[in-house]
Formats: C-alpha cells, structure tokens, sequence
C-alpha cells in the first residue's frame, strides 16, 4: 500500500514529516515492511516493500500523490483561515481526477485550544470540496515546540491503548487504524488481547 502525506508549506512546519515518521514506525511494529520516503528521495524499488510512507510536500510531484492509495492532508487552522489553503485544495482535486480510486482523508492540526466555531466551519469547506474525502481527525498538536500529537479520539480508545505509550500517542494509533485497518483476524485478536497487539 501506499500512502502518501501532504500539508501546506512555507511555515517551516514538520508535523507532516513527524506524522509520516510515526505512521511508518507503527506499520514496521505491525511487521511490515515498510519504507519512509522523503521529500528527496534517492533510488529505491518499490517492490521490495509491504508499503510505501511517503512524505509529499508543496514541491513534490503530483505524480507521487497521483499513485497512492491513501492520502492524507494534514492542514492546519491558521493556514486555512488565511487563503484556504487554495493551492493545498486545487492540487488535491487534481490528484483526485487523476486516481479517483485513491482514499482521500483529511486531518487537522491545531494547538491546544479547541477550534473556533469559524475554524471549524472553514475545515467541513475544505472536505467538503473534495469529492469522496472524509475528515479522518483532528489531531492537537502539543504547544511548546513538541511535535507530540493528541486528539479528541482519546476518551474513545480502549484503556490498553492509552496504558501503552510505546511508539507514539494513542490518538496517533486511533488514526493508523483508519489508514490501514486490520484484517478480521487482526480486529478479533486484538479485542482478546488488546494489550498484546503493538498498535
């Protein structure tokens, strides 16, 4: 599988690179294998991996989006309320044309305050003018300069997952989940054994 992550650049933001990181670290603990690709990517062949994480900033090109089975955009408030993150959005409605059969998910970044009633209503504009995406969550994005993620989904989880603290936060397993969710025999183990299943 591939999936490709994408945000909006020019704030010097590593959220998208971070998220990429953490979305790879959790499918190797799953056991497979799985290669991060950077926005600069050497020669590598696709073949020799499960899945492809790949990093697509601003600059990349659309084909990198064009040929992914998921992809994410993680945008946040501040960026939508200032254009709407117009070239985010007429990208990915060319990459939409381009491979309609792609899983189209969004995710918001934002600090510790919840969002505005505008903020909110800007975010549901934003998916809403994608044809087939879904808003996949909303992740808080920890003030102070630590790239460590947190979401509303966290009163959801199970009490294993927010006990184990392994590899990342929970709400950061609760979005894995919705890119690459298990097969039956995966879901029934792991309600037996919460705890015993890495994510």
């Amino acid at each position: 599988m591939i999936v490709a992550l994408t945000g909006v650049d020019g704030d010097g933001d590593s959220a998208v690179a971070d998220l990429a990181e953490d979305l790879a670290m959790l499918r190797v603990a799953a056991g497979k294998r799985v290669l991060l690709v950077s926005p600069n990517p050497g020669h590598y062949d696709p073949q020799l991996f499960d899945d492809l994480v790949i990093h697509a900033t601003a600059r990349s090109p659309d084909a990198v989006l064009a040929r992914a089975n998921v992809i994410l955009a993680l945008i946040r408030p501040a960026a939508l309320q200032r254009d709407g993150c117009a070239e985010l959005l007429a990208r990915l409605k060319f990459v939409q044309s381009a491979n309609p059969s792609a899983q189209m998910l969004v995710a918001i970044a934002h600090g510790r305050r919840p969002l505005t009633a505008h903020q909110a209503g800007s975010v549901l504009v934003f998916v809403a003018q994608l044809p087939r995406a879904r808003l996949a969550d909303t992740l808080v994005l920890e003030d102070g300069g630590q790239n460590t993620y947190h979401s509303r989904h966290s009163e959801l989880e199970l009490p294993a997952y927010k006990q184990d603290q392994r590899l990342c936060a929970p709400e950061v397993r609760h979005l894995y989940r919705e890119i690459f969710p298990a097969c039956p025999n995966e879901r029934r183990f792991a309600a037996l054994m919460p705890r015993a299943c890495p994510i």
